[in-house]
């Protein structure tokens, strides 16, 4: 009888252990990764940031660290003053936690000219551009731009109001175009978009997330956002 409940002892134990091995798993060492900067976005970061379109200034990052203020000059209409508007409520739902962006017609460290293509030299422009933005900066701390957007008749309002929100979008640092992304700001070719594409927010965060300092290098660029995928990937 000793024997018999012995037995039945060792085959309920085999049962449950059986029964637990079932419902153990091992969670694979990559499962439900949650990366911060994709590929894709880091490499477009590298493009746009690292540098300038024009006078071959050094790739380095550039940007503000203080609120920007707008002063309006010239003569815009009152779609080129929505288009403004609304790209600063944009650029505010972004960084606005970080730094602000708003109009300030009596202390301005951004000055934006409604403007003909003719007097495009108030901005130091490049010939052939119709909207145009030149910074200044400190230690690669943007301190002051001036920004022209042309007024002549032969350009739509949509073109307008594209060029004052990729200007102004420019002007935080992100200062080169890229061929990559037809629907984004930064698209070299002539374009006509009117919003941030998903992409665009994203280049716009990361230029201003805590861990990209002014004056950083590419491949300081590099090692920050390659590692905050790290962190991401070990959690």
């Amino acid at each position: 009888m000793i024997k018999f409940y012995a037995i039945l002892f060792i085959l309920v134990l085999n049962i449950c252990c059986l029964s637990l091995d079932e419902k153990t798993t091992i969670p694979s060492q990559n499962e439900n990764i949650a990366y911060r900067y994709t590929d894709k976005e880091i490499e477009y970061f590298k493009e746009i940031a690292l540098g300038t379109e024009y006078g071959g200034n050094t790739e380095l990052i550039r940007k503000w660290d203080s609120d920007i203020r707008i002063k309006i000059n010239g003569a815009p209409n009152d779609s080129d003053l929505a288009a403004l508007n609304r790209t600063i409520s944009d650029i505010n739902d972004i960084i606005g936690d970080r730094i602000s962006v708003c109009i300030d017609e009596s202390n301005p460290n951004i000055n934006i000219y409604f403007v003909p293509i003719k007097d495009f030299s108030i901005c130091n422009a490049v010939p052939g551009n119709y909207g145009y933005f030149f910074c200044k900066w400190r230690n690669n701390i943007i301190y002051e731009c001036d920004i022209c957007i042309a007024t002549d008749e032969s350009l739509l309002q949509e073109e307008r109001s594209h060029m004052i929100r990729e200007e102004l979008t420019q002007s935080l640092g992100l200062m080169k175009d890229s061929l990559k992304y037809p629907d984004s700001i930064f698209y070299e070719r002539w374009s006509y978009t009117q919003k941030y594409s998903a992409i665009d927010v994203k280049m716009i965060e990361i230029l201003y997330s805590k861990d990209i300092k002014a004056g950083m290098r590419k491949d300081e660029v590099e090692y920050v956002l390659r590692k905050q995928a790290y962190r991401n990937n070990s959690k």
